[in-house]
């Protein structure tokens, strides 16, 4: 995986996407610092993604204090809800 600055992406764009076309995940930085990734689409990226909000999702319920008709969700629910978001 290559990693660019922010600068470096916007300047040469077009290379960057004929990289993520061919392939290849690029990390961006920004200020020296790890911002986001630039990845190619692929048949699991859709997976990938619903897989990635699911787990940042069940981080955030599990963190926050739920009101009462959260604590009745169930992980069926949450997978539902997840999925609407992505149809």
């Amino acid at each position: 995986m290559k990693t660019l600055s922010s600068r470096e992406v916007q300047k040469n764009f077009g290379s960057v996407a004929d990289l993520v076309i061919s392939g290849e995940s690029i990390r961006v930085t920004k200020y020296g610092r790890p911002a986001f990734f630039i990845i190619p689409e692929t048949n699991d990226t859709e997976e990938i993604l619903r897989r990635l909000a699911g787990k940042r999702l069940s981080k955030m319920l599990g963190e926050a204090t739920p009101p009462e008709a959260a604590k009745a969700l169930t992980q069926e629910n949450v997978n539902k809800l997840i999925d609407e978001c992505f149809a």
